[in-house]
Order: C-alpha cells, then structure tokens, then sequence
C-alpha cells in the first residue's frame, strides 16, 4: 500500500513535472523531509526543486517580530503582573511561585489569539450584566447558553474562591493588553499573538505572497488564525490537500473525522473536500492485540516480537514504533538494542528523568540543609553514594562514606569533607544563596570525567545550556551580599523551586539520520507519515489519548462559547492520529497495560475498544502471563559441629561490659533461630545508618561513637 505522501508526490509531479517556484506547507518537518524523500524516488535531475516549509516557518516569515523562549516570556510576563495585578501594594509575588501559573496564563494567552477571540469581552464580568444579548450577538444561542450557565453559578453563592476569582479575572484583559503592548514595543511576540497579527493582516499591503504556488498538505485540526491565513490563500488560488480516509470522515459517530466534516461545510475551504477520500483503513491487514501487565512488561514482550519479525523478514525501515507514554522510551531502546542495528528516535528524553537531575537536586539541598561549616548526613551519603561522585574517586567516597556510619556523625564538617579529588572539593563548600556558578563548576568538571558515556556528557551540556539561559533571562548571579541563613535558605528553596519546573519541560533532541532504520516516535510526530509495520504501547486511558492535566484559568463553558479548544477537541485530535497511523498500514501490534491502578483507572483505551467492536477489523488478542510454579521450600540447616558450638559457648563468656546472653538476643532466636545466627554466631550485620536520635535500641551500644 503506497503512502499518502508518496502518492501526492506522484500527483503533483504530473501536474508540474518542472516543479518551478511550487511551495509546499507541511504540519511539521517529518513529513516535509519524508515528501522530499518519496519525490527523490520519482525524479533524479529535477529542473527546480520544491520549496518544503513547516506552516510555523511559514506564517513567521509573513512578520516581522522574534518568538522568545518559553522562560524569557513567563518572566517577561512575571514584571507586566506585578505591575498590573499587584499594583494596590499587594504582596509581590516571587518568580519562582509565579512560573507555574505564569505560564499556564501564557498558554491562555496564545490561545486566545491563535483561536482570534475578542479578549476584552472574554475576561468580562458577566454576573449582573443585561448586555450578553446585545453585545455578543455574533455568539450562536447554544453559546451564549454556555455564558449564561457558568455565569449564574455566581448569583446563587459567592465563597471566597469566587470573589477572588472575578478580582483577578476583570484584570486579565489589562494584564493580556499590557504584556502585548510591551512585547511588541521591542519586536517581540510570543506564538499566538504572531500568528494572530498574520492572520489579521492576511489582507493588507503588508502581506505579500503569490498564492498560485502555495500547496498546504495534511492539515486536520486547523486553529482559528490557520484556518483564515489558509483560506486566505486558497481564495486566491491555492490548493489543500487533506489526508483523511473514508472509514472515519463520513461517519457521524467518529470523532476522528470531526474537523474534516466541519471544513466540508465551510464557505472557502469546502471547494477543497470535493474528491472524496479513499477507503484505505478497512482494507486487509493483520491486526495483533497484546496485554501485559505493568508498561515495562509490553516493551519487553513487543522487543521479543520485534526480534522475531525482523527475522522473518521485516525491514526497520518500514516499521514505526509509536510511543503515547515517554517514560517508556529507554526502557523500549534498551529492549531492541540487541535486534535493530540503526534506529531513529524523533521524540525527545525529559531531562527531569536524568542521574544528572538527581545530583543537582542534591547539591541544592546540601546547601539548603547547611549549617555555618557543617553539612546533614543525609545528603553527603547520598552524594557519595552517587554514581557520578563515585566515578570521580571511589576510594575516596568510600572511606568517607565509611567513617562516616563508624563514627555516626549526623553533622560532618567541611574541613573533614575536602579531599585530593576536585569534584569532591567542589561540591562540599559553601555556596552562595543562588547557586548558579556552583552549579556550573561541579556539572563541567563532572562533564569532563573519562568514565562517562555519551549520555552523561549530552546531560551535562543540556544542563549547562539551561543554567546559562537562567542566568541570562532571569538575571540571577552570584551575589556577594551577605545575607542571614534564614534568607539564604529562602533563596535556594526558591532558586530550587523554579529549576525543578523548568527541568521538567526540558527535551533532550536525539540526532541520528532521520531515514534510516526503524523509527521511534511520540504520537503527533507521526502526522502524515505512514508506515507497513506499526507497533503502538500504551494504549490505554491516560496515554492514549492523554489526559486533558493541562490548567487553564478559562473554564470550560467559557471556551466552549467563544470557540476554544476543550476535552472534547483533544479527544478528537487524537483520534484522528490514531486511525490515521492504521489506515495504510499492513501488519499492527497493539499493546496495552492490562493492570489498572488501585484508583481502577488505566483501563483499555477507548479507541482500542472502538477499534474492537467497530471497525470491523479482525484482531487476534493475545495476553502476557506467566504461570504460577511455586518454589518447594527447602529448609536452611546449620549443622551445630564443633566450631557453632564453640561459638556457642563463647557467648556466655563474660567482659566488663556484657554477661551472658542478652535479652535482645533470646528475642531474636525466639523469633527466628537462622537470623539469631547470622547475628551473633557468624557476626553478619545489617549496614550501618546514621542514627540522629538516641533511642532506646542503641542506649548501651558501644559501638556507636
């Protein structure tokens, strides 16, 4: 079965052989690169070569402003909220405390452009107005039955939630019109506002493009401003072509054609839809459905089937791995390492997931827990413990380590800390209270370490990548200011705080060559892209689709009346990617996690079931399970010979400090006779901890120092 962008590439080679000035807008640059691929194929020596563009690059060639970092733009919209929400001599919000909503309320922003809503009338407050008949008369009755609905619920009660609430949301539109003002007075703008400026200036002079080459290929869920920057161009000429198929567009009942139907009734866009989709999805194909319990259980199951395909005959290269949850992704690389000989990963490792995250996390606290000289046990033992600080010097963690639990030291001073080796020197002294060229120090010299894989060293430039951003953007730099150790600790549980949650929304790129071998991707990646051989993980509610955890300080009925995007437009969204990944493959192997959760949530997927008692398709069902062979237990029998009795005896053998047998110990051979002689017979003891408080098992023990 051809794929969807092979058999457009063979269309509009026929159409325009010479390929001159011809413009091709693509959802994103894997399947712009995929196109370019297939038309290589078709033709070797082409006259001109085609213009393939992603509809970002697109719509920001058509401005003139620069899209800023997600960090520059919370921060940047942290000084406009103080400045407008704070203005009554509130008490100021710190950075740290603001990031999370910041940028939630960043989100709310961008998409209110890209949707083109009127933001001043969205943030109105609507409880005693008379108006929502005549002012918003371009809303349809079912939305304006939205607005009155979640409106009313102020009338009936108005708890302290509510009343601060509509304090802060009559001040929203102030606040989205200020840091609009101010970002644009420096030739800034963040996604929405640009595409909305594009969209809204479609029209004018200031807009040039010749429509005549543009050709936009397999958009589905379109914003509000694509749709009129598109329809703007297709006005004039231009061409769409949709990838869809006929199974779920011209079905009511599937949400996956829900987009598609709604552009067949629109005025410009219909004149697109006219040639009907092919009926590709129904068409013969093998369809395995295996359930194993626990995630890491499917990649290991679908590593083995993947080992026994590829011996069969698959190609990698025509095979897709999908992957709704990426905290599977090492697990699954780690499982077909031994079978693929080249792979390609388009989707990004969280840097929160990362030993390097961990170390830094530690270094914080350790100077959070600081006290004048003296460091906790607790994070000193962890950070010898440490894999990095291990392979730095192992002799010398370990007998720090060791002398430590010997002594039972809960503070350790710096002095006794300081060792021959310069991460250790590094790491225990005292920092400033924002540690940020601390942190830079330990994570070079550690980068720098002849131990460690290319991994550790991709983590370690990320790292520093991200503490050079924060330094610039937020402008925390090492002080010299002396400050209280009240003060200092505030400072680094703030400075910790805000690091936590930018970690979080850090992707580590994986580079590789992009076409060879078998490919692993996250869902949105596989727009348009269509493969023989599909492996999907994870089907199961929560991952696929996801669910919708994203804040909003928009409720829901106000986006459901103005347009915006809700639950609903996800789950469609993500439908549509999953029939569409199926529709042309031949050979599918679907994996879900049969063990839900003691909430009873991660069941099934709803489009697996769909998929079951819908489609039509025949599915083979397969399930993972290992029998139950209980192990015979076989006594453990110490023989009491002439050396146990010998050490028998000896217990009773007084000194100064013990006589005879101690209650502790008859307790324990009552309890258990095999542990009483590991103990005391054969002297294997439990490790050591550090004991903080003198309670009563160790009153008496002279062995803790």
């Amino acid at each position: 079965m051809e794929s969807f962008l092979k058999e457009l590439a063979v269309k509009l080679n026929k159409e325009n052989p010479s390929w001159d000035g011809v413009t091709l807008v693509f959802p994103n640059r894997r399947a712009a690169l995929y196109f370019r691929k297939h038309l290589s194929e078709i033709i070797t020596q082409p006259l001109f070569a085609p213009n393939l563009i992603t509809i970002e690059d697109f719509i920001s060639q058509m401005a003139t402003v620069r899209v800023p970092d997600k960090l520059e733009l919370v921060h940047r919209l942290h000084a406009s909220y103080q400045q407008i929400i704070n203005a009554a001599g509130a008490h100021s919000e710190p950075f740290d405390q603001f990031y999370f909503w910041g940028d939630m309320l960043l989100r709310d922003f961008d998409e209110v452009d890209k949707y083109l809503v009127n933001a001043e009338q969205l943030f109105k407050d609507l409880r005693n107005q008379k108006e929502l008949d005549s002012s918003f008369d371009y809303l349809t009755d079912e939305q304006r039955k939205f607005l009155r609905e979640f409106w009313s619920s102020f009338d009936e009660t108005l708890n302290q939630n509510k009343m601060k609430f509509i304090e802060v949301w009559i001040k929203l539109f102030e606040l989205y019109k200020t840091f609009r003002a101010q970002l644009e007075a420096e030739g800034l703008a963040y996604e929405g506002m640009l595409h909305r400026s594009v969209a809204e200036g479609i029209k004018t002079e200031t807009i040039k493009r010749n429509p005549i080459e543009l050709k936009f290929v397999g958009f589905n869920a379109l914003t509000k401003a694509e749709e009129k920057i598109i329809e703007h161009f297709v006005g004039l000429g231009s061409k769409v072509y949709w990838d869809g198929d006929d199974y779920y567009v011209n079905n009511d009942r599937q949400e996956a054609g829900r987009f598609i139907r709604e552009y067949q009734q629109h005025p410009i866009l219909k004149d697109t839809l006219t040639e009907g989709f092919p009926s590709n999805f129904r068409k013969q194909k093998s369809v395995k459905l295996f359930s194993s319990p626990q995630p890491v259980g499917q990649t290991k199951l679908m590593a083995q089937i993947i080992d026994a395909e590829l011996k069969k005959g698959m190609v990698p290269e025509d095979t897709l791995i999908v992957l709704p949850d990426e905290k599977l992704l090492m697990p699954v690389l780690h499982g077909i390492a031994g079978s693929v000989q080249k792979l390609n990963v388009t989707m990004g490792f969280s840097l929160s997931n990362t030993p390097l995250f961990n170390l830094i996390e530690l270094l914080v606290e350790l100077q959070i827990a600081r006290r004048e000289d003296y460091f906790n046990h607790r994070q000193v033992l962890a950070l010898l413990g440490h894999p990095y600080i291990v392979a730095a010097g192992a002799p010398e963690a370990n007998a720090k380590r060791k002398e430590i639990l010997m002594h039972n030291w809960v503070r350790i001073p710096e002095s006794f800390l300081a060792t021959a080796v310069p991460v250790h020197r590094l790491i225990f002294k005292k920092s400033s209270h924002i540690p940020l060229a601390y942190l830079s120090e330990i994570i070079t010299e550690i980068g720098s370490l002849e131990s460690l894989t290319d991994f550790d060293r991709e983590y370690a430039i990320q790292f520093m990548k991200l503490l050079n951003r924060m330094r610039t953007v937020v402008g925390s730099v090492e002080s010299d200011e002396e400050v209280t150790t009240k003060e200092s600790n505030k400072s680094l549980k703030s400075f910790l705080r805000l690091l936590k949650q930018l970690v979080r929304a850090e992707k580590i790129p994986f580079t590789g060559e992009p076409l060879k071998g078998l490919q692993v991707m996250g869902v949105l990646e596989t727009r348009n892209l269509d493969f023989k051989n599909v492996v999907i993980l994870s089907l199961n509610e929560g991952a696929f689709p996801a669910f919708g955890n994203k804040g909003s300080y928009i409720p829901y009925n106000i986006r459901k009346a103005y347009g915006m995007p809700t639950i609903e437009h996800q789950d469609a969204m993500y439908a549509y990617l999953f029939y569409r990944v199926l529709q042309r493959a031949e050979n599918v192997f679907l994996f879900y996690n049969s063990e839900t959760d003691v909430l009873g949530q991660g069941e099934m997927s709803r489009y697996l079931q769909q998929l079951i008692y819908e489609s039509g398709l025949k599915l083979e069902r397969f399930a993972l399970h290992n029998s139950i062979q209980p192990a015979a237990i076989n006594p453990i029998t110490i023989q009491k010979d002439e050396k146990i009795l010998s050490l028998l005896a000896n217990l009773n053998v007084g000194n100064r400090y013990f006589r005879g047998i101690s209650p502790s110990a008859l307790n324990t051979y009552l309890e258990c006779r095999l542990k009483f002689y590991f103990n005391y017979i054969a002297r294997i003891k439990e490790a050591r901890e550090v004991e903080e408080d003198l309670d009563a098992r160790v009153l008496g023990d002279f062995s803790i120092k």
